[in-house]
């Protein structure tokens, strides 16, 4: 913590200190020191298929994480540390995951700057459940296990080793984690010594070849048997487990190439090609009854793959494409970069081809005499920042085509025009479908309009069909490649296509509800809440309106159905479909759903099941619930529900969901330190609505005393009322829960918008509701109030501040400030034009600079800058790729030039929300500073009362405080 330069402290700051202390006494208050205590559960967390076991791994903010296996039958619960990306097998015989080097090595390392090849590789554990063993593998590179079958996996090693070992029981396990380390280090010493041997071998053998192939294990853990293949460069797994094809890369002066097929049954390989060349990719299909690969032989500088197939019973693989094709254009050959896949029925392969790879000519030229410029054309589909962006994508593509393996015919199905072909039912059918957006891609920069034209894409011809043109809303094509559905948003309506007629029908007429966001407050087209799926029978369709779930007749002969029977309209409760099983295709109307619930009113979430229209509530109530993990083979489910105390813990139980164990326990330190509660407000605002919003206050506060409150706002962030904010360092916002420890009330209010007005609309809904709360509770001190906000927040603070004096201090991250330059300023992120942004979407003036010039100034703080007396931090960061640097600079030069108390943080190369740790603390400490300074009436530190000098820039962070 920072030390104070002057010790003596004022009245008012004392009489708050004494105050806050008895308020607080017992518990701990959230500070800078204790951010890498509060953990998190990682995404990815599994249950095996039997729902026997189920893993999960919880990570702190630094440092190392733990893996945690759960026995469902036993309650047993074991760790590892360091265990990261846990996978089940399929026949739920074992359990893989890496396990990564220590924290504090690599930090070690890092501050020698070690080199890369230096630092520690990562291990594989694999624990069989029969034996209880667990198999340690160092020297990792990577790792699979079969998605849909098989009880083995394969394994990649960095450097050849000579042991591996496995712990006899799960006891041993930290200590063999502890040994890892050790283990590598060893491993290192041997590389190092015949990197030293390779280098003198290459001063008699210049010419000989050196294989840049890995060591690649196949392993089945629950008998132990392995084999172990040398000089590995690449290799494919089976999804369905019963094989994998491995390429090997072999040869002492020349390069030659190996295909084996593994066979899982006997534990075995055989070879079926071996030739001098380079084999680049290779792909096994479904069932690993064939593969297809990359080859050239070529001696020259640039080569050109030919594609090769084989499948079993074939002596040999043949080649089905060389660097000529009569059915491709002249100049095409197969890409490597292209995409290299089967169907799932084994009857297609899809591989990527496009301009033969050429020589460069040689350079003539010197650096000096190069031309650098880029040429900017009004008529260009996409401006020039944009191609920058786009130069790996569009530079020598590789374009999608089809070998049907039974005819032997090759057909182009993708070329400049039709850049994206899907072919529906896994690659399986004759039929695809492409979406063309050339015809309206220079509009996009304006419009924010991203529409397609779709096609019918004949997978035999080649053929293009156009279906429907100008689509922008989301478009789904059925499984079986008979339907096309999609939204219409200038007739409000879905709409259905006959592919095999071309006939169009609207589907959704009659129903009585609108299909679009009814909260829609853009100058632009209304996006519909979504479609869920087909159903099995192949005839209808299911979609959203906002509240409930509706089947639509694709023929449009029977009149849409409400299959949540208005029950979510009636009740202001959200219905959504839960998808359980990943590979799911189609929804079923005969079987029961697992439903998701959100109350717009009281914000209480919970599971619904719903069975041919009977709704049946499994629990709902004041939480934030998510959607939940099921095991595959059993009626078993993960699933986790949060509050604003409450963090999301792992909960197991059946699908009634009553009776939940908890099976984590993420943060048990939270008892120890102050939190804040968190109510629902509504107050009727200065447009004359009623907004919602969230009032976050500290924990046990003595109501008869004050608090600042700081408002923070984002567009509607109400129905965040039961998340959990962990105490972390901020990216650009303040943190709930760490404020409300250190004694603030925080206001978040629900703004809406009308269209040219964004700024009067923000002081409409944010000061009257600053009011309503200061007003409504005494304990809030209007005199110390304060707003922050990032983005389109941090715009709308930094308008405010141009409207009001209400406010003591305010702090805006990444803000406009001059719409007018703005407009025609670039997204260097994407490099997109801004000017759809400000004309249809989030900034809401609804028209041109030039048609609305009044409402662009109108709106810009920049412009009004004379009238703003709150001090105000800003930052914008030097590499910001949403909102343009320059934006931050002008106000903050605007306010410097008109004597105003303002500040800017520049994070050197950062990003429009921070993304370097050390940053986070800072800006974290900073802003926390800043708001105590002007809220609390604490003394002001060093580097807002004197700035840190450039010169002394990392060597002094002024954190200290002045009296």
């Amino acid at each position: 913590m920072s030390k104070k330069i002057n010790k003596s402290i004022g009245v008012t700051v004392l009489s708050f200190l004494i105050t806050f202390s008895v308020w607080a006494e017992g518990k701990k208050t959230l500070d800078y020191t204790v951010y890498d205590s509060w953990k998190s559960i990682d995404r990815g967390y599994v249950i095996s298929n039997d729902g026997d076991y189920i893993s999960y791994v919880i990570s702190p903010q630094e440092g190392d994480s733990y893996l945690y296996i759960y026995n469902r039958t036993t309650g047993a619960l074991d760790s590892i540390s360091r265990g990261k990306t846990p996978r089940f097998s399929f026949s739920n015989s074992f359990l893989a995951f890496k396990v990564v080097p220590q924290a504090d090595t690599v930090r070690a390392l890092k501050l020698d700057k070690a080199k890369k090849d230096k630092f520690p590789k990562d291990s594989l554990f694999i624990q069989s459940f029969s034996s209880n063993k667990i198999t340690k593998v160092a020297n990792l590179k990577s790792w699979s296990v079969p998605r849909d079958g098989g009880d083995w996996l394969a394994y990649m090693l960095e450097k050849e080793i000579e042991k591996q070992e496995e712990a006899k029981d799960t006891a041993q396990v930290q200590t063999e984690t502890a040994e890892v380390t050790e283990e590598i280090s060893t491993t290192e010493e041997g590389q190092q010594k015949e990197e030293k041997e390779e280098k003198k071998d290459k001063k008699d053998k210049k010419k000989s070849f050196k294989s840049k192939g890995k060591p690649l294990v196949f392993f089945r853990p629950s008998t132990g048997d392995s084999l172990y293949i040398e000089k590995v460069s690449h290799y494919d797994l089976a999804d369905d487990g019963s094989g994998a094809y491995i390429v090997q890369s072999v040869g002492d002066t020349t390069e030659v190439s190996k295909v084996l097929r593994f066979n899982p049954v006997s534990f075995t390989v055989d070879t079926i090609f071996k030739q001098i060349g380079k084999i680049n990719k290779i792909s096994s299909d479904y069932k690993a009854s064939q593969c297809a690969f990359l080859f050239t032989d070529d001696t020259t500088k640039v080569k050109v793959d030919r594609l090769y197939h084989f499948k079993n019973k074939m002596k040999e693989p043949i080649m089905v494409m060389d660097t000529l094709h009569a059915s491709l254009p002249a100049e095409w050959s197969v890409l490597s970069k292209g995409s290299l896949n089967f169907s799932r029925d084994g009857s297609k392969l899809y591989f990527g081809a496009g301009k033969r790879p050429q020589e460069e000519p040689k350079d003539t030229l010197t650096a000096d005499e190069k031309v650098h410029v880029d040429i900017w054309n009004w008529q260009d589909k996409e401006i020039q920042p944009m191609q920058k962006k786009n130069v790996k994508r569009d530079k020598d593509p590789a374009y999608k085509c089809v070998y049907h393996i039974k005819s032997g015919k090759i057909v182009p199905l993708e070329s400049s025009k039709y850049r994206s072909v899907r072919v529906p039912d896994k690659g399986n059918l004759n039929i695809g479908f492409s979406a063309v957006d050339t015809p309206y891609k220079r509009a996009q920069s304006w419009s924010a309009k991203w529409s397609n034209d779709y096609y019918k894409v004949d997978l035999i011809t080649g053929k293009k069909e156009l279906l429907q043109k100008d689509v922008s809303g989301r478009t789904a094509l059925s499984e079986s490649g008979k339907w096309v559905v999609f939204y219409q948003a200038a007739d409000s309506a879905y709409f259905s296509i006959n592919v095999a007629t071309g006939n169009k029908t609207n589907i959704s007429k009659g129903a009585g509800v609108m299909w679009v966001n009814e909260l829609h407050d853009t100058p632009s087209d209304a996006g519909a809440y979504g479609i869920v799926e087909f159903t099995s029978d192949g005839k209808s369709i299911v979609v959203y309106d906002r509240y409930d779930i509706w089947q639509l007749d694709l023929s449009g002969k029977k009149s849409p159905v409400c299959l949540t029977n208005g029950e979510g309209r009636k009740n202001n409760t959200r219905f959504r479909y839960i998808k359980l099983d990943s590979e799911e295709d189609y929804i079923d109307l005969n079987t029961e759903w697992l439903l998701k619930a959100f109350n717009d009113v009281n914000k209480q979430s919970g599971y619904y099941k719903l069975k041919k229209g009977i709704l049946q509530k499994a629990i709902e109530g004041d939480y934030n619930i998510y959607n939940p993990v099921k095991a595959k083979n059993a009626d078993v489910y993960v699933w986790r529900k949060s509050t604003f105390k409450q963090y999301p813990e792992l909960l197991l139980s059946d699908d009634s969901f009553k009776g939940e164990k908890t099976i984590s326990n993420t943060n048990p330190q939270q008892k120890d330190y102050r939190w804040g509660d968190i109510q629902l407000v509504e107050w009727v605002a200065s447009d004359g609505l009623t907004h919602q919003g969230l009032l976050v206050t500290p924990e046990n506060m003595d109501k008869d005393k004050k608090y600042p409150m700081i408002s923070y706002f984002y567009e509607r962030l109400s129905d965040r009322l039961h998340s959990y904010y962990r105490p972390a360092p901020s990216r650009s916002t303040v943190n709930w829960s760490f404020y409300a420890s250190n004694g603030y009330v925080l206001f978040i209010p629900d703004i809406y918008y009308r269209d040219g007005d964004p700024g009067l609309c923000a002081y409409e809904a944010v000061v009257s509701g600053c009011l309503a709360m200061a007003d409504r509770f005494d304990f809030i001190d209007r005199e110390h109030m304060g707003i922050q906000g990032q983005s389109w927040g941090g715009y709308q603070v930094a308008h405010l501040v141009t409207r009001t004096n209400l406010f003591k201090a305010a702090m805006a991250g990444a803000p406009v400030s001059n719409m007018t330059s703005a407009y025609g300023g670039i997204r260097w992120g994407s490099g997109m034009s801004r000017m759809f942004q400000y004309e249809h979407t989030q900034s809401r003036i609804g028209g041109t600079l030039w048609e609305k010039t009044n409402k662009y100034i109108e709106n810009s703080p920049v412009f009004f800058a004379p009238q703003v007396e709150t001090p105000l931090l800003i930052m914008h960061n030097d590499n910001d790729g949403a909102v343009p640097w320059y934006q931050g600079i002008e106000y903050f030069m605007a306010l410097r030039r008109l004597d105003k108390p303002a500040w800017m943080l520049v994070y050197n190369n950062e990003e429009h929300n921070l993304t370097r740790r050390a940053n986070e603390k800072d800006l974290s400490r900073r802003m926390m500073q800043f708001f105590d300074h002007y809220l609390k009436d604490e003394p002001v530190p060093v580097w807002m009362h004197n700035g840190i000098p450039a010169v002394k820039k990392g060597d002094d962070l002024g954190y200290d405080l002045v009296e």
